[in-house]
């Protein structure tokens, strides 16, 4: 029989595709990794794994076991976090979230938290991408497209609007701009189409049909840098610009309306250090419309 140990390495191999990246979150060598993955398949008697450009992807007997792998995973998270919270209440707890609420919202807002729970310790994973729930890097996420696996629970956070910003120095050396149409005359800032991790990024179109872009960035906060610097009309969340005093709102009759959903996995959501994070981000939505829906 093989040895149960083994999973850890067949799971992680399964979420990031290669050796050296399997390797490198469970602090080892990618030899190490591969020999785990070859105990697994001589007791079995199968391959679990075929190699491609891409990375590594499973075999059908790879996708049965799968299954079961994330099920033992699953009563050992569970058996930790009832253990640990039996001798030391709270602890650590990752949060996964894009880079504009999570820097221009959320951080500033947290010393509620702690000093509502003084053992708890967050580790606030920012970044212009989805952090992966099912990928285990982190235990809540909060995203803008709302994910649809069975095994999350997901909840709407809260709506948020975004609108049109520039610098002063730029409006008063670019074109007139006094109604929608003048926008065409314009410089814009935006994302980098390619890799862009969402569709409910595709503001500019909103605004304008054919916009002259720019400048391009997959970060939202370079984008604000940007516009900062007169380099043409950005596309931001009010919650990020509208308190900038380098930036001018235009046409203030126009905006977008867009939302974040927040997801955890099924198994973690009874969890105590888990939950008093979950309740507390929704709580400061609510409590935070008029800045998040600011129109």
């Amino acid at each position: 029989m093989f040895d149960w140990n083994d999973m850890r390495y067949f799971l992680e191999l399964q979420r990031s595709g290669r050796l050296l990246t399997a390797a490198k979150r469970l602090n080892t060598t990618h030899s190490t990794v591969a020999r785990h993955i070859e105990h697994i398949e001589q007791h079995l008697g199968t391959a679990l794994f075929v190699q491609h450009a891409q990375g590594y992807q499973l075999t059908p007997a790879g996708q049965a076991l799968l299954k079961h792998a994330e099920a033992m995973e699953n009563v050992a998270l569970l058996a930790q976090e009832e253990i640990t919270q039996a001798i030391t209440p709270l602890g650590k707890i990752r949060l996964g979230v894009t880079e504009g609420i999570g820097i221009m919202f959320l951080t500033s807002r947290l010393r509620g938290l702690f000093e509502r729970y003084p053992g708890l310790e967050v580790e606030l994973v920012a970044v212009p991408r989805f952090v992966s729930i099912l990928n285990r890097e982190a235990e809540i996420s909060v995203h803008l497209d709302r994910p649809h696996a069975d095994l999350l629970i997901t909840r709407k956070l809260t709506d948020y609007r975004l609108a049109l910003y520039a610098s002063r120095d730029y409006l008063d050396k670019a074109p007139a701009l006094n109604h929608r149409d003048d926008l065409a005359n314009h410089f814009w800032i935006g994302y980098v189409d390619d890799l862009l991790f969402s569709e409910e990024l595709l503001f500019i179109n909103h605004f304008c049909r054919n916009p002259t872009v720019t400048f391009r960035s997959t970060s939202v906060i370079a984008q604000q840098q940007a516009a900062r610097a007169g380099l043409g009309i950005a596309v931001l969340p009010n919650y990020m610009a509208s308190q900038d005093p380098e930036l001018v709102r235009v046409l203030p009759e126009e905006s977008v309306q867009r939302s974040y959903w927040i997801s955890t996995r099924r198994e973690l959501h009874k969890s105590v250090r888990l939950r008093v994070v979950w309740d507390f981000l929704l709580e400061l939505c609510r409590e935070e419309q008029g800045v998040l829906l600011a129109d």
